[in-house]
């Protein structure tokens, strides 16, 4: 029964939603005539008795009492209370609708999975569809008034074909008080597992999909019975209308028109008219759409899907079931581009597939051409190490001029300690552990040829031994001084000292004082270093700053 203008509104035209206005089925005029009569009859009463009959002394008081309620009808929140009222019935309204069952998918996995053309699957077929079909009549017979009025007993469902006599009683035997809708989907369920048992349904998955959508049809029952049992809360629907009809009530004296005065309407209430129109009307809509199952012009037509449903599912598990067209190649068979020819009348609407919004965008020609090569993601690395590299540099700086105000001693070093200080170690901390690496094995190497020399010369005198001793020295200070020079700078960090102490000092000599020109040397002390002894080892220095530099162009 629900009004269908769809076909009128499918193009936009000229004055076309004012075509509907015209409309009287299901329109807001055959909903509110009778209360907008009413509403105008006592309206026009009250502007008779003010203008024509009340005496003199008593229409300051009307005026008064006109005053007050144009006043203080503004004050009822109406559109905020209808609003929200009327939101919440529409959104019940159209849940109830999706929640309406159709056997159409449940008939198809029916013809599906139960195959066979003798009688007892023919017969296993059609009763499943109409066991199905007859909970939705049961159910709908619980909260439809048309459905109840066609279907009033099951004897009614008998007479129709839904039901047989033999199943009347059954039904009739169950002893129980509650509504019994649910009865016809537990005999399909059982149904369908017996013809698993008879081995019509091939297989447990497909017995498990029937199963699941027998109890997904019954859920929909269930939520639409729900929906019958608890419907919005009364108190809600009594707030709106009394909101609704206070706010007229006033209309009637507030909207009085009074000549001289601010208050009122014109002598012709026209505002007023309209604004009964909506508000009244969207009470109206509220109250239609509450029961959707009624019979009001928008309600549902339940009685029709009823015969649709057992008429489908019959044609759909017996008429079609393994009736399939002959194979045939089509007439695109040997084509690739396919043109599907349009009628005169379509051709109007043709328009290209659409290749995406991007593809409008002309591109200028000097921008479409390839770039040179991009940062590889290494020199982006390199730059960010270069960058941290500074900062720490600029830290042993400050710390390296904290440690020189301090204190004078730690400025004044022996002869060994300058010499390591001069092999500074590397930014690299892996660098830094192979250079400390090789310090080992150059003073491993120069103890072993100093014990060789010593072996093959005489040993010398006293003084002579001091002074080429000294000369040694003084020629070592001044080659170290200058690769100091080259470093980067005199400084002494934590990471040095520890990594020597992670080294062990197993593979260094003692450190001892400077020898004086008027002591003594002793037998126990170290032999001094030769000329070859400190070319040899300046020469391991100047190797190991190569595979430096090396390493870091890397």
């Amino acid at each position: 029964m629900t009004v269908v203008y769809t076909p009128e509104v499918a193009t936009v035209t000229w004055l076309g939603f004012i075509k509907l206005l015209i409309r009287w089925r299901g329109s807001i005029y055959k909903l509110l005539w009778k209360d907008f009569l009413l509403f105008a009859g006592i309206y026009l009463l009250l502007a008779i008795i003010y203008h024509f009959i009340l005496p003199s002394g008593l229409k300051p008081g009307f005026v008064s009492l006109v005053e007050y309620c144009d006043k203080f009808q503004s004050k009822i929140p109406l559109s905020f209370i209808l609003g929200f009222y009327v939101a919440a019935v529409v959104g019940r309204w159209w849940e109830q609708f999706n929640s309406i069952p159709f056997p159409s998918r449940l008939a198809v996995m029916v013809t599906a999975h139960i195959r066979g053309q003798d009688d007892r699957s023919r017969m296993i077929r059609r009763t499943i569809v109409r066991y199905i079909c007859l909970g939705n009549v049961m159910t709908m017979a619980s909260i439809n008034i048309p459905v109840k009025k066609r279907f009033p007993t099951i004897t009614h469902m008998v007479d129709a074909g839904f039901m047989l006599p033999s199943e009347q009683t059954i039904i009739d035997g169950l002893a129980t008080h509650y509504n019994k809708f649910y009865v016809p989907f537990v005999w399909a369920a059982t149904l369908i597992a017996q013809a698993r048992r008879e081995g019509r349904v091939s297989n447990d998955f497909s017995f498990q999909t029937l199963i699941d959508e027998v109890n997904s049809f019954r859920g929909k029952a269930q939520k639409l019975f729900n929906y019958d049992w608890v419907t919005i809360p009364l108190v809600y629907t009594q707030v709106a209308t009394l909101a609704v009809y206070i706010f007229f009530i006033a209309a009637l004296m507030g909207r009085q028109h009074i000549p001289g005065s601010k208050s009122g309407d014109l002598i012709f209430p026209m505002f007023t008219i309209l604004q009964f129109f909506f508000y009244m009307g969207w009470l109206k809509v509220a109250e239609e759409l509450l029961n959707p199952f009624g019979e009001d012009d928008d309600d549902f037509d339940i009685n029709s899907l009823i015969d649709r449903n057992l008429k489908t599912g019959y044609l759909i598990v017996d008429e079609m079931h393994e009736h399939l067209p002959e194979l045939l190649k089509d007439q695109y068979w040997d084509k690739i581009a396919i043109d599907i020819p349009y009628t005169e009348a379509s051709l109007e609407h043709y328009k290209a597939a659409p290749l995406g919004s991007a593809e409008q965008v002309i591109k200028p020609e000097t921008k479409i051409h390839l770039t040179p090569e991009v940062p590889s993601q290494l020199s982006l690395i390199t730059e960010v190490d270069e960058d941290k590299e500074k900062q720490l540099v600029s830290k042993d700086e400050a710390r390296r001029a904290s440690q020189k105000s301090t204190s004078s001693q730690q400025r004044v070093k022996s002869r060994h300690s300058r010499t390591e200080h001069k092999l500074s170690l590397p930014r690299s901390t892996g660098l830094r552990d192979r250079i400390l690496q090789h310090r080992g094995s150059i003073k491993k190497m120069a103890r072993a040829m100093s014990a060789e020399d010593k072996a093959k010369s005489p040993r010398p005198s006293p003084t002579t031994s001091r002074k080429s001793s000294t000369d040694e020295e003084k020629e070592l200070e001044k080659a170290s001084r200058k690769e100091s020079l080259k470093q980067a700078g005199h400084r002494v960090s934590k990471t040095e000292t520890q990594g020597q102490e992670a080294l062990g000092t197993n593979d260094t000599a003692p450190i001892q004082p400077p020898l004086l020109l008027t002591e003594e040397p002793k037998l126990e002390q170290p032999p001094a270093l030769s000329a070859s002894m400190v070319n040899e080892i300046l020469n391991r220095l100047n190797e190991i700053r190569s595979r430096q530099s090396n390493l870091e162009n890397k």
